[in-house]
């Protein structure tokens, strides 16, 4: 059984600087509503993945409790819904689907309360509980916690709209300790855009048994007369399932020359970073040569070891979703 400590935030650490927003149409109230999750795993304490979102390795059987809070910054009361959405990983992201497809992971969850209403600038306490069965087959499952809101249309128009936030969740399932977690760098791709700005576009290739969430930063050296640029960063690479391909664009500027550059290219998954280099000089249009990536020496080091987890309480912003005739993500 996995211990757990709870913490109660200071009132900085609750802010939720970057909750959902509809913008409505006039006679629609403008709603602001956010969410987070308030305990991660202690060996994922450092973790910037398992502080936004619900990681953990179960074996069949076991059961966990995580505890989240949903907040209310808008003017008027919300009557909330909370229930766990199906999800996925395709194309390098990660997917939600309509509201009611579910999986076997939506049916091991179960949300307390499962209804509530916030009053206007309030935040209300979740406990989802996750429970495995004995006889859950070995892999990794992926889902959201949502809290969701349905307005009625408004008096001057028939606009109804629904605006969800959500919590990911990526559940491994198996005996023993859990999959180890790895990615490797495998090109770099010179290019510019439409507008003509230099970009590099990093390829990476999930090597491990678990989904990897990419973002990282772009140093370039040895330039033109000595010329050193960057940190340049990217916080939207893709997420890979295992076996999956994708890349990281990094955008640069105006003023960067064409090059030659010593490129670096530094990424990361929670706990998991690589460095690859590779030289190059940016094409005058479209995409240049891909250059195999150098690995440097030393660059990786382990996501954890597996072992028993204990938690604390982490603040965060999860992920926001509204919708609004279909749902559209961040």
């Amino acid at each position: 059984m996995k211990r757990v400590l709870t913490f109660l935030a200071a009132a900085g650490l609750l802010s939720l600087p970057a909750a959902a927003t509809a913008h409505t149409a006039p006679g629609v109230p403008r709603i602001t509503l956010g969410i987070k999750l308030l305990e991660a795993p202690v060996e994922r304490k450092d973790d910037p993945r398992a502080a936004s979102y619900i990681i953990d390795h179960l074996a069949p059987g076991a059961t966990i409790h995580r505890k989240l809070e949903v907040a209310n910054d808008s003017r008027k009361p919300l009557k909330l819904r909370m229930y766990a959405g199906r999800a996925g990983i395709h194309g390098g992201h990660f997917v939600y689907l309509p509201n009611g497809r579910r999986n076997e992971l939506t049916r091991w969850i179960t949300l307390r309360p499962a209804r509530l209403t916030l009053r206007p600038h309030t935040k209300a306490r979740i406990r989802a509980t996750i429970h495995v069965p004995r006889r859950a087959s070995e892999g990794e499952r992926y889902g959201v916690i949502w809290a969701q809101h349905r307005s009625a249309p408004g008096r001057h128009n028939n606009i109804a709209m629904v605006q969800r936030v959500g919590t990911r969740v990526y559940l491994d399932i198996g005996p023993g300790g859990e999959q180890p977690s790895d990615f490797r760098i495998t090109n770099l791709i010179p290019a510019r855009d439409r507008g003509g700005l230099p970009q590099l576009r990093a390829q990476v290739r999930n090597t491990g048994a678990r989904a990897v969430d990419i973002s990282g930063k772009l140093m370039l050296k040895n330039g033109p007369d000595g010329l050193a640029a960057g940190p340049f960063t990217s916080n939207q690479g893709p997420t890979l399932a295992t076996g999956e391909t994708g890349e990281i664009t990094f955008t640069l500027g105006t003023s960067v020359p064409k090059g030659p550059w010593t490129s670096e290219v530094t990424l990361r998954s929670g706990l998991l970073e690589h460095t690859a280099a590779g030289h190059l000089s940016f094409p005058d249009a479209g995409d240049g040569r891909p250059v195999r990536a150098m690995i440097a020496a030393g660059s990786g080091r382990a996501l954890w070891a597996a072992g028993a987890a204990t938690l604390v309480a982490v603040g965060l912003l999860a992920l926001a979703v509204r919708k609004r005739g279909r749902n559209t993500t961040s």
